[in-house]
């Protein structure tokens, strides 16, 4: 009997857990962003990669502004920055930071943390809850979901080479309305083919706004390593949305 009833509590957890899942999805995908908004997009990345083929270290830092209305979404460059991409490339600098740092402007990121209900939504593709509670995050009630994610998918031209398995899971905080506060993930993979194998690992940890009828990316932060053929990396990444 004890046992029967273990059974059935652990039956409505897993359900109770589903329908939490459910509920998030349907609230997120509610959200039309549609209300027009203004923003500063900053983006610094840093790199660093030593062993057997190269050893460097370098830091890359974009700004800019960004407008979403009925027309699109616009981007403003900086004229300062513009002037002297200009100049190195006149003067045929051997370093050519402004250059670099417009060539690092990735458009959809600043897309994706504009309106991330799509990007979010795809995330959760997949999931499964394996636990949930109810915790105090940053001083408000929310219940935390830990989730199994799916496999990421595979990204467009990539080519893959032997076998390679990924392990994604994720923390997330989500508020009494249903809407994403927080979240934390983590990707391992490993790939193996012939006599070569790598390994790499990923975190990301980001923080969602819900603005009129927007989720906003306001900060995201993805740090990872990685070490194959003698070669060792480390690469972090802080973004950050600010509405005007």
């Amino acid at each position: 009997m004890k046992r029967f009833l273990g059974f059935v509590c652990l039956l409505v957890a897993a359900t109770a857990s589903a329908d939490t899942l459910f509920d998030v999805r349907t609230a997120v995908s509610h959200l039309t962003a549609k209300t027009p908004a203004r923003a500063t997009f900053t983006s610094q990345v840093n790199v660093k990669s030593s062993g057997r083929f190269a050893n460097k270290a370098f830091t890359t830092t974009v700004s800019l502004e960004a407008t979403h209305d009925a027309n699109g979404i616009s981007f403003t460059i900086p004229q300062s920055l513009i002037d002297q991409a200009a100049h190195e490339s006149a003067t045929h600098a051997a370093e050519a930071p402004a250059k670099a740092t417009i060539d690092a402007m990735h458009p959809a990121n600043v897309v994706e943390a504009l309106d991330y209900r799509s990007e979010f939504l795809e995330m959760l593709e997949g999931a499964k809850v394996t636990a949930e509670k109810r915790v105090a995050f940053r001083g408000k009630p929310t219940r935390q979901l830990t989730l199994k994610l799916g496999p990421p998918k595979p990204r467009e031209n990539s080519v893959s080479l032997g076998d390679s398995k990924s392990e994604r899971t994720m923390n997330l905080w989500i508020g009494d309305d249903n809407i994403p506060l927080a979240g934390e993930m983590s990707t391992k993979t490993t790939t193996g083919f012939l006599m070569f194998h790598a390994t790499s690992e990923e975190r990301e940890s980001f923080t969602l706004a819900h603005v009129s009828d927007r989720l906003v990316l306001a900060r995201l932060e993805t740090s990872g390593t990685g070490s194959g053929l003698g070669q060792n990396f480390a690469a972090t990444t802080v973004q950050t949305l600010t509405l005007h």
